[in-house]
């Protein structure tokens, strides 16, 4: 796919409000780097603040934005993925008012054949042009995306 991609909602199994990245601005096989521009009305926003416990889940849609992406240019469907857990995550805030711009980096550290990864991910505050000046969290995240062959045979 060409980027900037501005239709991520076609490339996660999420769908409404559960999708939090507004832009995808690079990927590889290897890597993304996706914006959430952060309003009041999303759905992780309390009280006018997005708390740090948040930011799990946004580095998450980033892996999986880049798994849908791969998905997509392979001419396959969009699958699902599940979090199972993180190590070294550092959370560097407690809350930040809204609106903000945040800014998603990923990288695939471990990826094997049955759907098991580790990525490194990091969330950056933006200033209002963009550029990352606040590293916010950074997490190995450990997900895994069973095939449809899996998730039939589990039935």
């Amino acid at each position: 796919m060409q980027t900037p991609i501005y239709d991520v909602a076609s490339l996660l199994p999420h769908s409404g409000r559960m999708v939090l990245l507004d832009e995808i601005v690079n990927y590889d096989e290897h890597s993304l780097t996706a914006y959430a521009y952060v309003n009041p009305n999303q759905i992780l926003v309390t009280g006018e603040c997005l708390h740090s416990w948040a930011a799990m889940e946004i580095m998450a849609q980033g892996v999986a934005a880049w798994a849908g992406a791969l998905a997509h240019d392979a001419g396959e469907p969009v699958r699902l993925g599940f979090l199972l857990g993180t190590r070294k995550l550092q959370l560097y805030f407690s809350a930040l008012p809204v609106p903000v711009i945040l800014q998603i980096k990923i990288h695939a550290s471990l990826q094997d054949t049955n759907g098991f990864g580790v990525f490194d991910s990091q969330l950056w505050l933006c200033d209002e042009a963009r550029n990352p000046n606040q590293l916010l969290a950074e997490a190995a995240l450990n997900v895994y995306s069973p095939t449809e062959n899996d998730l039939i045979h589990d039935e």
